[in-house]
């Protein structure tokens, strides 16, 4: 086992370095080869990096508990500190005194029998007969932010596709689902980034803690209000669904409802995003796999796994041990944290061979871990991949050429968990 302290590296990702998130894969390996497991006292838990290791520790809900999923208490603190300093500005009363409702665990940061109680109401949200009939929206929306930046490219233009495309698919499918406003979309957008501000950030600034409360009490209002209108006249939407929902005779309280809400929204928001930029800019890097995806239509759906496996949108999630184990030679005592890096297994050699190359015959990519594994595998993973397989299909078969613009910096959003880029400027040639 290796010690943080000596390795500058992991203390960069961990403490959110842009070059150390624009590429953490050689962090990762370094792990890996030195044993799989380190204890790193900034973030205050274990990182366990390898394939076997991260899958086995998903899948064994006995030994390990998800009731903090992105990061040990001391983040918490943090944000909790943050907090403190802000009731000291007037202009915050109110958001913070209508923000403070009370802590549950649902889906994701929830255990059995809990857990599988609560996927029982919303997998059906998610058949694969559900997914199918967004299939014609996913395809509108497409089409018409395409058209929406077909101007610009043909007069030599770049256009930010993260900005312009890659967010824009899956905010209005997740606004659709949910059966709430188009118009909303924008609001959307800035309450999932700033919600989800406090992960993989142990260290957030005033103002992220600020952006963090009064969205927090946007959504809180906003949803509640549809919620109640809802109870008074369901709709065929997941909001509805939601509010209406019980668990073995009983009512999901406003918490429980507020909860899933949020996890849709940023679940809905986040990973597709990233998942879509990312596979426009392999593509464009890549002349020859864009020209093979291009005249092989059937090859979308396979890039779309090979860049879960090999970019993952989440990096990692954390358990939490409930009792003693031994995890790679070492003890891991009960109450001791563990970031699970799924970016790392993804890229573990012992399970895909040569693991840093796109490859597009690959004949175990489907079990990477990008959605996680065992009985918390995310319940949009379905969605998510359709979304991008049909995003990225209608963007080849409009556009040719697609590139990198020389101006690309490359930003990532500040988080070592949810790895994003903000901006990625492309050019391209429509197609006639």
């Amino acid at each position: 086992m290796s010690a943080a302290t000596e390795n500058p590296q992991l203390d960069a990702l961990i403490h959110r370095e842009q070059s150390a998130i624009a590429c953490p894969y050689p962090i990762f390996a370094g792990l890996r080869d030195d044993d799989g497991l380190t204890f790193h006292p900034d973030l205050g838990a274990w990182i366990v990096t390898r394939y076997d290791d991260v899958r086995g520790i998903l899948r064994d809900t006995e030994r390990f508990s998800s009731l903090n999923p992105t990061g040990p208490q001391a983040a918490g603190e943090a944000l909790m500190k943050g907090i403190m300093e802000l009731m000291q500005d007037p202009s915050m009363g109110e958001s913070l005194a209508r923000m403070s409702r009370g802590r549950v665990a649902v889906l994701l940061n929830a255990d059995p029998p809990d857990h599988r109680r609560q996927r029982r109401l919303v997998n059906p949200a998610f058949r694969p007969d559900r997914i199918r009939g967004f299939e014609p929206a996913i395809i509108e929306i497409t089409d018409r932010l395409l058209a929406d930046i077909r101007a610009d490219l043909a007069a030599g233009r770049a256009v930010d596709i993260v900005q312009r495309f890659a967010v824009g698919v899956p905010m209005a499918i997740i606004a659709m689902a949910l059966g709430v406003a188009d118009d909303d979309l924008a609001r959307f957008k800035r309450w999932s980034d700033d919600i989800v501000m406090p992960v993989g950030n142990h260290s957030p600034s005033l103002e992220q803690i600020r952006g963090f409360v009064t969205s927090t009490r946007e959504f809180t209002d906003y949803f509640l209000a549809e919620i109640a209108e809802r109870k008074r006249a369901p709709r065929e939407d997941l909001l509805s669904d939601i509010a209406n929902a019980e668990i073995e005779g009983e009512a999901l309280t406003d918490d429980e409802q507020l909860g899933m809400l949020q996890q849709f929204l940023v679940a809905g928001n986040e990973t597709t995003t990233t998942l879509i930029a990312n596979m426009i800019r392999h593509l464009a890097e890549d002349p020859d796999l864009q020209v093979r995806v291009r005249n092989d239509p059937s090859q979308v759906e396979v890039l779309v796994e090979e860049m879960l496996r090999l970019e993952a949108p989440v990096g990692g999630l954390f358990r939490q041990a409930k009792v003693d184990v031994e995890i790679a030679g070492t003890t891991v005592h009960a109450g001791d944290h563990l970031w699970l890096v799924f970016a790392s297994a993804n890229r573990d050699g012992c399970k895909f061979a040569d693991p840093d190359r796109v490859d597009l015959d690959r004949e175990n990519v489907k079990e990477h871990l990008a959605f996680g594994n065992g009985e918390h595998f995310c319940p949009g993973a379905g969605l998510s991949r359709t979304e991008a397989r049909i995003a990225i299909g209608r963007l080849l078969a409009q556009f040719d050429d697609l590139r990198l613009d020389p101006a690309n910096e490359f930003p990532f959003g500040d988080s070592f968990v949810l790895r994003g880029l903000t901006s990625l400027l492309i050019t391209a040639s429509p197609r006639s």
